[in-house]
């Protein structure tokens, strides 16, 4: 959205509904912590966010038009496929 030629932040909580919706979609296992989502403006617009899945969590970054764009739902799915598939590559913690 642009409101006097400045983009307008997506606020934290749609952008935390957006990524459970598409994490649920990707994965029911897929967990975002809600306390880790935050927009960033500068010095690249979008949303950082904590992901986890079993025993391994990363902090990741979706740009603004991944998450914000005309076509997010795709974008965003795709960026948090992505993201498990990269999850899915640590062993689980030891016992």
């Amino acid at each position: 959205m642009r409101y006097n030629d400045r983009a307008m932040r997506l606020a934290e909580a749609e952008a935390y509904r957006r990524l459970v919706q598409a994490a649920r979609s990707v994965d029911p296992a897929l967990a975002v912590d809600r306390g880790s989502v935050h927009w960033v403006d500068d010095p690249y617009p979008g949303a950082a966010f904590g992901l986890a899945l079993g025993g391994a969590h990363a902090l990741l970054f979706a740009p603004e038009a991944d998450i914000a764009g005309p076509d997010w739902p795709a974008r965003l799915v795709s960026r948090l496929e992505a993201a498990r598939d990269y999850l899915l590559g640590f062993a689980p913690a030891a016992r």
